[in-house]
């Protein structure tokens, strides 16, 4: 069986939930705090107790069997006599290894406890064929998992007794060979041990002790040295074999949880692997597991609006925020990650990302700070700004903090901020660290580090060697900002012609040289050369005429990244360390170098 539609109402916090056409992959998607646990244990909860009323499913059957006793392909639970068909169907004991049309649930808390050894008696019965009952499916991983283990290895001992039996009666009969040829009870698990934790393998299990064994490198291990994520995949999985679902319905809460993408990718796959027709629901705040079902049915639940409309957004692959987000580097699935995103969109982001952290610490809880790999001017993401920054998507509002060297330079930034709501801000400095020059703080950072009299004591030393620096990087900075200013002036080349549909390739040819010709004009006529010298020569002087100065302005127009980390090498610190130092100590001093940065992010915070 598999669900159709889902409609839930007043599932605190969740409002209203509604979504039909389900396939068997459902993703339900959305932050932290949206009440995505709580609709799963309700909706779990209303297939162990039919309650309460303002749930309700239609169910198809999967299974011949199931079609048969219902009488029906489908059933709606609004109605009490197939509320009550569904009702009989799930509330019936289960074999241990073979569970049909029945439900299944992994919680996120997958923590294994002690488990205590099984006591064998003279005769073990074959667990494969026990009876359990109906409704430990529905407790979660932690109920069953001292079932499961116990069950192997009860599974070995029975196996062992049925051969010392079988060996027996055959010699008593008179028979001196037998056939060996019986099946391997942990060959499903050493399969799927392979496949989640390969070039590892399961090799044995020990029954006195109780313990499985692998090898890894020629060397024999007990499983409880694997790591704790390596240890929950396997829970999960042997958990899984077991039971051998078929026809069943599968809740699955954050998978992700405590996993490599790696890992957790293997082990929804190996699941997949494992019996018939079942049907998956993910509950997920991974942008992997997200992007990567949009093919099947990824259901966004969006924040209560207060107004009783639908929380439940079927997200399509061709949807258009996904399409800009794409162009951003990033996948639909970031909207799992919160109610308000950041993207950071500049140079080494993801170093960037670690950095605001540190000067942000906990001020802004709810902001999420994202690493975008867009390249290029802000005038790029034109797509960008009015599919994600000027409207909400899904409720989720995106914000943009870009390095002042994507901007172009005759954009007006407080227009265009005012025009995306705020939403968009630019640094005033060339690179994030150029926030790292102020000479005062550099010299209180090494306050208990050096020497009287050292050169990383005096700020007016510091300030000149600094100065010195930069100014061995004007031709460097000069030919950086040119060539930004012309790239920006030029643009990209589009070569792409229109109508082009149903050509000759003769047709298309010619239609292509001809947008050829024209891209060559207009490049050519935007790079002018008495327009670059001037622009050169221009920009050479000023950056020249700050440092002898002695002003500030070669501070903010210097690339601060290369500029600062040759001072790090000077200094004999490491550039990581060194920025930690100082933003502690920016932190205590009475004018803040990334007060500026902290405004941007508070503003976002508030809008």
């Amino acid at each position: 069986m598999r669900i159709r539609s889902i409609s839930a109402s007043n599932t605190p916090p969740v409002r209203r939930f509604e979504v039909s056409d389900l396939s068997d992959t459902i993703v339900i998607a959305g932050p932290n705090g949206i009440g995505k646990t709580r609709l799963i244990n309700a909706l779990i909860n209303y297939f162990k107790n039919f309650s309460p009323p303002s749930i309700h499913f239609i169910i198809e059957a999967t299974d011949k069997q199931e079609q048969t006793i219902w009488g029906k392909q489908s059933l709606d639970t609004k109605a009490t006599a197939d509320s009550q068909l569904l009702k009989k169907t799930l509330q019936q004991n289960q074999s241990r290894r073979n569970f049909k049309s029945s439900i299944l649930y992994y919680e996120s808390n997958r923590s294994i406890q002690k488990i205590t050894p099984y006591q064998f008696t003279w005769d073990t019965p074959d667990p494969w064929e026990e009876k359990v009952s109906w409704d430990i499916a529905f407790g979660g991983l932690q109920n069953r998992s001292q079932d499961t283990r116990h069950a192997i290895f009860k599974k070995i001992q029975s196996q062992h007794n049925a051969i010392a039996a079988q060996a027996v009666r055959l010699r008593s009969e008179g028979h001196k060979t037998m056939n060996l040829e019986f099946e391997d009870t942990l060959e499903p698990f050493r399969d799927a041990f392979f496949k989640l934790l390969g070039p590892k393998k399961l090799e044995k299990a020990d029954i006195k002790s109780q313990e499985l064994f692998y090898t890894s490198n020629g060397q024999t291990f007990n499983i409880s040295s694997l790591s704790s994520g390596e240890r929950e995949v396997l829970n999960i999985t042997f958990d899984f074999i077991l039971r051998k679902p078929s026809h069943c319905i599968v809740f699955f809460d954050e998978p992700e949880l405590h996993l490599h993408p790696e890992l957790s990718y293997k082990l929804i796959s190996t699941l997949r692997t494992v019996g018939d027709h079942n049907q998956f629901i993910f509950c997920s705040h991974s942008p992997d597991i997200i992007s990567s079902s949009l093919e099947d049915s990824v259901v966004f639940l969006t924040p209560d609006k207060n107004d009783d409309s639908n929380q439940a957004l079927l997200v399509k692959p061709d949807d258009t925020s996904n399409e800009a987000l794409h162009r951003l580097g990033h996948s639909i699935g970031i909207v799992s990650l919160g109610k308000k995103i950041v993207l950071i969109e500049g140079r080494n982001t993801s170093l960037d990302k670690q950095t605001y952290g540190h000067i942000l610490k906990n001020r802004f809880s709810n902001l999420v700070l994202l690493p975008s790999s867009g390249k290029g001017s802000i005038s790029n993401f034109s797509n960008v700004m009015s599919d994600i920054l000027q409207k909400s998507v899904w409720g989720i509002d995106f914000y943009m903090l870009a390095d002042r060297d994507a901007v172009p330079p005759d954009a007006d930034i407080k227009a265009l901020s005012s025009e995306l709501n705020g939403k968009f801000a630019v640094l005033s400095k060339y690179h994030l660290e150029n926030y790292f020059l102020d000479e005062n703080i550099i010299a209180q950072v090494f306050e208990t580090m050096e020497a009287p009299g050292s050169w990383l004591l005096d700020p007016k030393q510091i300030r000149n060697r600094l100065r010195e620096l930069a100014r061995e990087r004007i031709s460097y900075a000069t030919a950086l900002i040119a060539s930004k200013h012309f790239r920006d002036k030029v643009g990209n080349i589009d070569l792409m012609p229109k109508g082009c549909h149903s050509m000759s390739v003769e047709e298309l040819n010619a239609l292509l040289q001809e947008r050829r010709s024209s891209e060559e004009k207009r490049v050519i006529s935007e790079l002018r050369d008495e327009e670059m010298k001037s622009f050169i020569e221009t920009t050479y002087k000023l950056l020249t005429k700050s440092i002898e100065d002695d002003t500030d302005l070669w501070k903010t127009e210097i690339p601060g990244k290369q500029l600062f980390n040759m001072f790090c090498t000077e200094a004999k610190m490491p550039g990581g360390r060194l920025k930690s130092l100082y933003i502690k100590k920016a932190e205590e001093s009475a004018i803040n170098p990334f007060q500026e940065i902290i405004s941007i992010f508070e503003a976002f915070s508030k809008t």
